[in-house]
């Protein structure tokens, strides 16, 4: 069945199927609405990529320079709603730029974490939201869909390629991908439960806590979870290529219509620009007259520079950004 531009399937009987359980945002089928989509295979546990999304007092410190800032961090105060099978109703303030701003954190059980917030930009204000979807690929893999939505701007984000928004997102997921990968492993390696080895701060990993505790008394079906206190099939396998933890070009260029376009032509444009730099300097050396080697000689220099440009473009949608 699509809803909002997702196929959902039900893997059992028909007759338990039933579209209420389908999460549906309401904003997504407002005509106002734009909504910038991204897919992207991750190296570790759909459970670590929950915990991760929903986790506000991250953002301003692994996120900085990205989509916030390092004096943003701050103490939050969270406030529970709702736990219970359907997932964790929350709202937090003071995770963005206002330490006085409501936003809310929702988990929708079993794979749907949203954000909703509003933006300022002059002196008007845009209803914004992420909505972050999983799916496990197996022990330790997982692929998510990244979808931002904006009430306004229509216009300009429709003018940009998806390409571009996606290299930012991309940015942000490999903000943290090296550290959750290791985080996974090493609690697997532990051998011991979180509430073991967690230091948590009630003015940050309020949301942190409530979904593990959630997995612990929802997560039995699983085939395999940590919890906060239970945890259920963990080891190591999975993580048998360490050196190719963060592989943007595989874990996403290549699944992306639009991003594996766009690289293609880059390294076609790379190409042609190598090309014609070496006709025109083979010109500059037969030709007679100065004028048209200077000229020659000129345009193949352009030619040279354009040619890096598209290389370094090209590594943007291969490479993974490094923190600074």
């Amino acid at each position: 069945m699509q809803r909002q531009g997702i196929i959902w399937m039900w893997a059992e009987e028909v007759e338990n199927a039933s579209e209420e359980d389908i999460p549906i945002i309401p904003e997504l089928d407002k005509p106002e609405i734009t909504c910038i989509n991204y897919l992207r295979d991750l190296p570790y546990d759909q459970t670590y990529f929950i915990e991760n999304v929903i986790d506000p007092a991250h953002v301003p410190i692994s996120h900085d320079g990205v989509i916030s800032k390092k004096e943003y961090a701050r103490p939050l105060e969270t406030e529970i709603e709702e736990n219970n099978i359907s997932g964790i109703l929350s709202k937090v303030k003071g995770a963005g730029k206002s330490a006085t701003s409501w936003g809310r954190h929702d988990f929708i059980a079993p794979n749907l974490v949203i954000y909703k917030f509003t933006i300022q930009i002059k002196d008007k204000s845009y209803d914004v939201g992420t909505a972050l979807y999983s799916i496990p690929l197996g022990k330790n893999k997982c692929r998510i869909l990244h979808r931002n939505f904006i009430g306004g701007l229509k216009w300009f984000i429709n003018l940009t390629p998806r390409w571009i928004h996606h290299l930012q997102t991309n940015n942000l997921l490999e903000g943290d991908m090296e550290l959750l990968v290791g985080q996974n492993l090493q609690i697997n390696r532990l051998g011991k439960s979180l509430k073991e080895v967690f230091l948590p701060l009630k003015t940050s990993d309020t949301l942190v806590i409530e979904y593990r505790k959630w997995l612990d008394k929802f997560g039995s079906q699983l085939p395999y979870y940590q919890g906060y206190t239970t945890s259920k099939n963990l080891d190591n396998d999975g993580f048998d290529n360490q050196e190719n933890i963060v592989d943007r070009l595989s874990q996403h260029t290549q699944l992306c219509s639009s991003c594996n376009r766009a690289y293609q032509r880059t390294i076609q444009l790379k190409k042609t620009f190598i090309g014609m730099a070496i006709v025109l300097a083979g010109i500059a050396i037969i030709a007679d007259a100065n004028s048209l080697q200077i000229l020659a000689v000129c345009i193949a220099l352009g030619m040279i520079a354009l040619a890096i440009g598209a290389g370094k473009l090209q590594t943007k949608f291969e490479r993974s950004y490094t923190r600074h």
